[in-house]
């Protein structure tokens, strides 16, 4: 497989990371995580050079520029301690309104988001288990103009922030094939009557809500692709979510390794920099190594997720676990060779283990997903 950069890509790569690290040095994320918010010019300055519209189809106003353009993105936001609404709002919201939405539905949201005017939030997770529609137990009752959703979302990232928000919800009354319920999302404004938020945030400083739903009113229109079930759809983007954070985490590693092996260089112990002991060089190998593996499997997934099922669950997954275990190693290993310091606020090492903590915590966590390679090894 060729993990080669085509120029266009690393073009694309060179600007956001200019862009991201402008944005750490004058605004730290853990600056912004003190206040509970997000660096609102940064993302209008997203929207103004194209990077919103990077990896939408063109029909939709987008670049086309496919999975490996949001993996460049979003290893660049790892590197650099980005906060931002970019998944909930471009890779699950933007995403689904250009592959399901109707015609409408797309002239109404998607020039907005692009233009950097709006933010999505996504009512996906219900709990532990947030790995495939099957966990889903919001349902949306049939009304006779639109629906009413009762429920309760956890972990909804970026809430706080956004305008409008995308509730995944089971239909009652309604099942697609193989006896399913039939699966369907709904766009409805955050400050609509009958959804209670509860903010707090989160141990990577972004800001996440426990979200209920108590008999909350939707119009018929507010149900993306009007009455199509969003099974396979939703399934699609879920993989295409977890690669994004797989390159999210793999830039927070490369960026925790660069800030370790510089700290190895200066820091002095019997006279002598802590680099030159052996035992300390082999664990700053083995972290480039396990570096570099979490980054070329991730990119593997990334052009996987046009292969067709089970392939391409089983190398999202083989990418979430591998990215996990090695994430983990990564800065337990940082903490270690700086010590205690490396514990502080005041160092990015602490800010980038945390935000590895959160990756574990979202779309699966490292067992789910070994669990679930395995049962796809007997698919065909």
């Amino acid at each position: 497989m060729d993990f080669t950069l085509t120029d266009e890509q690393r073009m694309l790569r060179d600007l956001v990371e200019r862009i991201a690290g402008e944005q750490n040095r004058s605004d730290p994320s853990r600056t912004m995580a003190a206040i509970g918010g997000f660096n609102a010019c940064f993302w209008r300055e997203l929207a103004d050079v194209g990077l919103l519209a990077a990896t939408l189809p063109e029909s939709c106003g987008g670049l086309d520029a496919g999975p490996v353009a949001t993996m460049l993105i979003m290893a660049a936001f790892g590197r650099h301690l980005v906060l931002s609404p970019y998944v909930s709002t471009v890779v699950w919201a933007a995403a689904l309104l250009a592959r399901a939405g109707t015609q409408s539905q797309q002239q109404q949201y998607l020039p907005p988001i692009l233009d950097g005017d709006d933010i999505f939030a996504l009512g996906y997770g219900e709990g532990e288990d947030d790995s495939d529609t099957e966990h889903i137990q919001t349902v949306a009752h049939r009304k006779a103009d639109g629906y009413e959703i009762e429920g309760r979302k956890s972990l909804v990232l970026g809430a706080r922030w956004s305008r409008h928000l995308v509730v995944v919800a089971r239909i009652s009354d309604e099942q697609a094939d193989a006896g399913r319920a039939t699966v369907g999302a709904f766009i409805t404004p955050m400050d609509s009557e009958g959804i209670e938020a509860r903010h707090y945030q989160t141990i990577d400083g972004a800001s996440a809500s426990d979200i209920r739903f108590r008999k909350l009113f939707v119009p018929a229109s507010a149900r993306i692709g009007g009455g199509i079930d969003l099974r396979d759809a939703l399934e699609r983007i879920w993989d295409e979510a977890t690669v994004a954070l797989c390159a999210d985490a793999t830039g927070s590693m490369e960026a925790a390794l660069s800030a370790t092996v510089q700290y190895a260089r200066t820091r002095k112990q019997f006279g002598k920099p802590i680099g030159s002991f052996q035992v300390l060089q082999h664990r700053m190998v083995d972290m480039l190594l396990a570096r570099e593996q979490s980054a070329a499997i991730t990119h593997r997934a990334a052009l996987a997720l046009d292969d067709a099922l089970p392939a391409r669950h089983r190398a999202v997954s083989a990418a979430k676990s591998l990215v996990g275990r090695h994430g983990r190693f990564v800065m337990q290993s940082a903490v270690q060779i700086h010590g205690g310091i490396g514990t502080t606020d005041e160092l990015d090492v602490s800010h980038h283990f945390r935000r590895i903590e959160m990756f574990n915590l979202q779309l699966g966590t490292v067992d789910h997903h070994v669990q679930r390679y395995a049962a796809l090894l007997d698919q065909a």
